[in-house]
Protein backbone atom coordinates (compact mmCIF):
# COMPACT_ATOMS: atom_id res chain seq x y z
CA UNK A 1 0.00 0.00 0.00
CA UNK A 2 2.84 2.10 0.61
CA UNK A 3 4.48 1.81 -2.90
CA UNK A 4 0.99 2.33 -4.27
CA UNK A 5 0.56 5.84 -2.78
CA UNK A 6 3.98 6.73 -3.55
CA UNK A 7 3.65 6.39 -6.90
CA UNK A 8 0.55 8.22 -6.87
CA UNK A 9 2.37 11.02 -5.33
CA UNK A 10 4.89 10.92 -8.49
CA UNK A 11 2.70 11.05 -10.78
CA UNK A 12 0.68 13.97 -9.21
CA UNK A 13 3.76 15.31 -9.06
CA UNK A 14 4.82 14.95 -12.44
CA UNK A 15 1.33 16.38 -13.91
CA UNK A 16 1.75 19.61 -11.57
CA UNK A 17 5.44 20.24 -13.40
CA UNK A 18 5.10 21.26 -16.27
CA UNK A 19 2.16 23.69 -15.73
CA UNK A 20 4.76 25.46 -12.87
CA UNK A 21 7.93 25.05 -15.87
CA UNK A 22 5.42 26.42 -18.61
CA UNK A 23 4.56 29.55 -15.51
CA UNK A 24 8.16 30.32 -15.17
CA UNK A 25 9.36 29.99 -18.74
CA UNK A 26 6.19 32.88 -19.56
CA UNK A 27 7.71 35.12 -16.62
CA UNK A 28 11.38 34.43 -18.02
CA UNK A 29 9.66 35.52 -21.53
CA UNK A 30 8.13 38.64 -20.21
CA UNK A 31 11.33 40.04 -18.43
CA UNK A 32 13.25 38.81 -21.73
CA UNK A 33 11.18 41.33 -23.69
CA UNK A 34 11.02 43.57 -21.38
CA UNK A 35 14.96 43.87 -21.21
CA UNK A 36 15.40 44.02 -24.63
CA UNK A 37 12.30 46.82 -25.32
CA UNK A 38 14.90 48.80 -22.63
CA UNK A 39 17.89 47.91 -24.66
CA UNK A 40 16.45 49.28 -28.08
CA UNK A 41 14.95 52.60 -26.26
CA UNK A 42 18.30 52.94 -24.61
CA UNK A 43 20.40 52.32 -27.75
CA UNK A 44 17.98 54.66 -29.93
CA UNK A 45 18.52 57.37 -27.50
CA UNK A 46 22.23 56.61 -27.75
CA UNK A 47 22.25 57.11 -31.48
CA UNK A 48 19.77 59.91 -31.24
CA UNK A 49 22.30 61.65 -28.94
CA UNK A 50 25.28 60.88 -31.15
CA UNK A 51 24.57 64.12 -33.17
CA UNK A 52 25.11 62.49 -36.88
CA UNK A 53 25.01 64.62 -39.68
CA UNK A 54 26.32 67.45 -40.68
CA UNK A 55 29.45 69.73 -39.00
CA UNK A 56 28.36 71.30 -35.94
CA UNK A 57 29.92 74.29 -34.86
CA UNK A 58 31.61 74.19 -31.30
CA UNK A 59 31.36 77.03 -29.01
CA UNK A 60 34.90 77.22 -27.54
CA UNK A 61 34.88 79.86 -24.18
CA UNK A 62 38.54 79.63 -24.27
CA UNK A 63 39.86 79.58 -27.61
CA UNK A 64 42.77 77.54 -26.77
CA UNK A 65 44.72 75.83 -29.39
CA UNK A 66 44.84 71.90 -28.94
CA UNK A 67 48.11 70.42 -28.68
CA UNK A 68 48.67 66.34 -29.31
CA UNK A 69 51.56 64.50 -29.97
CA UNK A 70 52.09 60.69 -29.94
CA UNK A 71 53.34 57.93 -31.85
CA UNK A 72 52.21 56.68 -35.13
CA UNK A 73 50.69 53.30 -34.96
CA UNK A 74 51.79 52.65 -38.10
CA UNK A 75 55.33 53.53 -38.31
CA UNK A 76 56.16 53.89 -35.05
CA UNK A 77 57.34 57.45 -35.70
CA UNK A 78 56.56 60.96 -33.35
CA UNK A 79 53.62 62.80 -34.69
CA UNK A 80 52.56 66.29 -33.20
CA UNK A 81 50.19 68.63 -33.80
CA UNK A 82 52.58 71.66 -33.77
CA UNK A 83 54.35 70.43 -37.09
CA UNK A 84 52.03 71.61 -38.87
CA UNK A 85 51.88 74.88 -37.26
CA UNK A 86 49.92 77.65 -39.50
CA UNK A 87 47.70 74.91 -41.37
CA UNK A 88 44.54 73.28 -40.56
CA UNK A 89 44.28 70.31 -39.48
CA UNK A 90 41.46 67.11 -39.76
CA UNK A 91 41.44 65.09 -36.47
CA UNK A 92 39.76 61.70 -37.20
CA UNK A 93 39.15 59.26 -34.35
CA UNK A 94 39.44 56.22 -35.57
CA UNK A 95 39.57 52.41 -34.89
CA UNK A 96 39.55 49.19 -37.02
CA UNK A 97 36.84 47.70 -35.30
CA UNK A 98 34.32 50.54 -35.69
CA UNK A 99 31.82 50.06 -38.65
CA UNK A 100 30.99 53.79 -38.99
CA UNK A 101 35.11 54.46 -39.85
CA UNK A 102 34.68 51.60 -42.16
CA UNK A 103 31.95 53.29 -43.90
CA UNK A 104 33.49 56.47 -44.27
CA UNK A 105 37.50 55.05 -45.31
CA UNK A 106 36.80 55.59 -48.85
CA UNK A 107 35.36 59.28 -48.49
CA UNK A 108 37.68 60.60 -46.24
CA UNK A 109 40.57 58.86 -48.48
CA UNK A 110 38.98 60.88 -51.45
CA UNK A 111 39.04 64.19 -49.40
CA UNK A 112 42.64 63.91 -47.91
CA UNK A 113 43.69 63.56 -51.74
CA UNK A 114 41.42 66.53 -52.79
CA UNK A 115 42.49 68.78 -49.78
CA UNK A 116 46.21 69.26 -49.65
CA UNK A 117 46.06 72.71 -48.43
CA UNK A 118 44.50 70.49 -44.53
CA UNK A 119 47.23 67.97 -42.99
CA UNK A 120 44.90 65.10 -41.76
CA UNK A 121 45.38 63.25 -38.76
CA UNK A 122 44.01 60.15 -36.92
CA UNK A 123 43.21 59.67 -33.55
CA UNK A 124 43.73 55.37 -33.68
CA UNK A 125 40.90 54.62 -30.45
CA UNK A 126 41.64 51.41 -28.79
CA UNK A 127 42.83 49.55 -31.21
CA UNK A 128 46.09 47.15 -31.98
CA UNK A 129 48.88 48.04 -34.09
CA UNK A 130 48.20 45.07 -36.38
CA UNK A 131 44.42 45.97 -36.72
CA UNK A 132 45.37 49.62 -37.64
CA UNK A 133 48.06 48.77 -40.13
CA UNK A 134 45.50 46.10 -41.96
CA UNK A 135 43.14 48.76 -41.83
CA UNK A 136 45.77 51.45 -43.51
CA UNK A 137 46.55 48.92 -46.16
CA UNK A 138 43.06 48.20 -47.34
CA UNK A 139 41.75 52.04 -47.77
CA UNK A 140 45.19 53.18 -48.94
CA UNK A 141 45.45 55.52 -46.08
CA UNK A 142 48.96 57.38 -45.85
CA UNK A 143 48.14 60.05 -43.38
CA UNK A 144 49.71 60.14 -40.07
CA UNK A 145 47.77 58.92 -36.89
CA UNK A 146 48.93 59.22 -33.47
CA UNK A 147 48.03 55.63 -31.37
CA UNK A 148 45.45 56.40 -28.33
CA UNK A 149 45.27 52.43 -26.72
CA UNK A 150 43.43 54.16 -23.75
CA UNK A 151 41.40 56.63 -25.44
CA UNK A 152 42.99 59.27 -23.17
CA UNK A 153 43.20 61.57 -25.86
CA UNK A 154 39.94 61.20 -27.04
CA UNK A 155 38.54 61.93 -24.13
CA UNK A 156 40.69 65.27 -23.44
CA UNK A 157 38.71 66.15 -26.75
CA UNK A 158 35.17 65.36 -24.97
CA UNK A 159 34.46 62.37 -27.87
CA UNK A 160 30.56 61.37 -27.99
CA UNK A 161 31.26 58.94 -30.14
CA UNK A 162 33.54 57.06 -32.93
CA UNK A 163 34.01 58.23 -35.71
CA UNK A 164 34.54 61.85 -34.69
CA UNK A 165 35.87 64.19 -36.96
CA UNK A 166 37.49 67.30 -35.46
CA UNK A 167 38.13 70.45 -38.11
CA UNK A 168 40.45 72.93 -36.75
CA UNK A 169 41.79 76.53 -38.26
CA UNK A 170 45.41 77.30 -38.37
CA UNK A 171 45.69 78.28 -35.26
CA UNK A 172 44.88 74.20 -34.36
CA UNK A 173 41.49 75.76 -32.36
CA UNK A 174 38.45 73.50 -33.17
CA UNK A 175 36.04 75.10 -35.00
CA UNK A 176 33.35 72.14 -35.65
CA UNK A 177 33.25 68.65 -35.72
CA UNK A 178 30.79 65.54 -37.00
CA UNK A 179 29.70 62.73 -34.44
CA UNK A 180 29.51 59.59 -36.15
CA UNK A 181 30.26 58.67 -39.75
CA UNK A 182 29.54 61.32 -42.69
CA UNK A 183 30.82 61.59 -46.60
CA UNK A 184 33.18 62.97 -48.91
CA UNK A 185 30.68 66.16 -49.23
CA UNK A 186 30.60 65.94 -44.86
CA UNK A 187 34.39 66.51 -45.00
CA UNK A 188 34.28 69.40 -47.43
CA UNK A 189 31.59 71.06 -45.70
CA UNK A 190 33.26 70.88 -41.81
CA UNK A 191 36.81 72.04 -43.63
CA UNK A 192 35.16 74.79 -45.57
CA UNK A 193 34.08 75.72 -42.26
CA UNK A 194 37.96 75.74 -40.44
CA UNK A 195 39.55 77.89 -43.02
CA UNK A 196 36.74 80.55 -43.56
CA UNK A 197 37.15 83.85 -42.05
CA UNK A 198 35.71 84.65 -38.86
Amino acid sequence: MNQKKAREARRQASAAAPESTARFSRTQLLIAAGTVAVVVVVVAGIFAARGTGPAQPIVSTSGDAITISGTDPITGSAVSLADYAGKPIVLNVWGSWCEGCIAEAADLQRFVEAHPEAQMIGINLNDTNGGARAFYKQWGWQHPSIDDPRGEISKSLGLQGTPTTFFLDSSHRVVTRIVGETDFAGFEQGLAAAVSPT
